[in-house]
């Protein structure tokens, strides 16, 4: 990310999805201004041929790419636990949808609206087990979280700004990752009713602590940059031909 110029506007959304037994969790990033014509310079030298202008097969090359890429830093980093554990949480697949907006000539600024959906199953349903949910999202950035009707919410730790509305559908909380990026929800759920007969059913969330024994190495967007822009930061500014000697407005 140091690439891209800290004036330049950038904004990055989090939609998470919680069902009883699978979860979504969507991305919304925007480039615009001068940050919009780094990344069309970006996938025109890096999956097209450089010639300044953006092709939709440079496109569909940049959509698979990202796909791969948000997949592996996922699996090397999982950013959804249950109960401080990731051994019931199944990452299921990874959508990218690039922005049309990238063809082009990649001198013209445009807004870029890029979007990710990642989808993850639960081995075993939440009503049949759990009490802690935790989350590693991008510190100071947006989010939405959306639980199943017939979870209570007991406690919301990491969340800035937090909002929390009732449904007919479940609960909504709103607001922002904080400076950690992880967020843990403590919550109840009604059990199936053959579980009343388990005798353990009612020491579930006994030693169940509300936070992660380790919180995840780099945030979300540090290791997909790292991954996207793979090398030195002087070597890509010099690839762009923004290492500032010729462009007095990038700064």
């Amino acid at each position: 990310m140091l690439v891209i110029p800290a004036s330049a506007a950038y904004t990055w959304d989090n939609s998470i999805n919680v069902q009883k037994d699978n979860m979504t969790w969507s991305y919304t990033e925007q480039y615009s201004g001068d940050r919009s014509i780094i990344f069309k310079k970006y996938v025109d030298i890096e999956f097209g041929n450089d010639d300044g202008f953006v092709a939709a097969w440079e496109l569909l090359k940049a959509d698979v790419s990202m796909s791969k890429t948000f997949r592996q830093s996922i699996e090397d980093n999982m950013d959804v636990k249950i109960d401080n554990s990731s051994k019931n949480v199944i990452l299921l697949d990874v959508e990218a949808d690039m922005s049309s907006e990238l063809i082009g000539p990649t001198n013209e600024k445009r807004d870029v609206v890029n979007e990710y959906k990642v989808s993850y199953d639960f081995k075993v349903p939440l009503d049949e087990s759990g009490s802690v949910l935790w989350f590693q999202g991008e510190p100071q950035t947006d989010v939405a979280i959306s639980l199943p009707e017939g979870m209570d919410v007991l406690s919301i730790d990491g969340i800035d700004n937090e909002s929390v509305k009732e449904s007919s559908k479940g609960t909504i909380i709103e607001g922002t990752f904080g400076f950690t990026g992880e967020v843990v929800i403590e919550y109840s759920i009604a059990k199936k009713k053959s579980e009343f007969n388990d005798g353990n059913a009612g020491n579930v969330t006994s030693n169940m602590t509300k936070s992660s024994p380790e919180s995840a190495k780099k945030t979300r967007i540090e290791d997909f940059f790292d991954r996207l822009f793979s090398g030195g930061t002087d070597e890509i500014l010099k690839k762009l031909k923004l290492d500032g000697t010729n462009n007095p407005h990038i700064y």
